[in-house]
């Protein structure tokens, strides 16, 4: 099912604060610390193609895949208006099918909080250790169980941007470990306001239930950052990084 159906023509709107480039700076780090010079990276999860556009701009050969058409579509917009051509793949990344090994993998923005159990998270970290080289790289984020439980928990947040508005309503079942996260977008279009809602799930993961599924996977010389460093997460940190290879 399409999560983000109409969110995904206001995506980059709504995002327009994030520094993409300094993204894509601290995965190359990832890269040069654990000594990977990767040609070809697929971006799991990967939206309306922000980070997939800039690692193209770098050089590297890169395939964008995600469940959702609509961020699909925006993303090959973006790309053709660049003058690129890079293949962005409807796939879901717990059933990943390439048609050769990659040298990394990337999964930006909270990716891994929308697989919803362990079990389906196994099958995510099996299809990419399959379809790395050896010696490939997966590095991809989550939104930390603190985040998820504490700062979105059970609140309200009202956010406006030029020409939409949003009331953003979560509830995190702590049995579950589910935030229920309720969108209400107001967008101007004239005169009037139209107005479109979504409903998004994301699980909350400890930082050990990561690493855990990661070996049990075959993955090797784990690592986990707080982000843009080399360092150990922070007690409260709102974003984890983790970077592992296939050895």
């Amino acid at each position: 099912m399409d999560i983000y159906n109409g969110f995904a023509y206001i995506y980059d709107a709504l995002m327009q604060d994030v520094n993409y480039p300094r993204w894509v700076d601290y995965i190359e780090l990832l890269f040069k610390h654990y000594g990977v010079k990767p040609r070809q990276i697929v971006d799991l999860a990967c939206g309306t193609g922000n980070v997939t556009i800039l690692l193209k701009e770098r050089g590297y050969e890169v395939i964008g895949i995600d469940q959702s058409e609509d961020m699909l579509f925006v993303a090959r917009e973006k790309a053709r208006n660049r003058g690129m051509n890079i293949p962005f793949i409807f796939q879901d990344m717990r059933y990943i099918s390439l048609h050769h090994p990659v040298d990394a993998m990337t999964c930006i923005c909270d990716g891994i909080n929308y697989i919803p159990s362990e079990e389906e998270l196994d099958l995510v970290f099996e299809g990419v250790y399959r379809y790395l080289n050896p010696q490939g790289i997966f590095i991809f984020d989550i939104s930390s169980y603190y985040k998820l439980s504490s700062i979105l928990g059970n609140n309200t947040f009202v956010r406006t941007a030029e020409n939409i508005s949003y009331i953003w309503q979560n509830y995190f079942d702590r049995r579950s470990r589910i935030c229920e996260i309720e969108l209400s977008f107001f967008v101007k279009e004239g005169e009037y306001y139209r107005r479109f809602d979504e409903i998004h799930y994301q699980r909350a993961y400890e930082v050990d239930e990561i690493v855990e599924r990661l070996k049990k996977n075959g993955f090797e010389e784990i690592g986990v950052y707080q982000p843009f460093t080399l360092k150990p997460p922070k007690k409260r940190a709102e974003r984890i990084f983790f970077a592992a290879k296939k050895v």
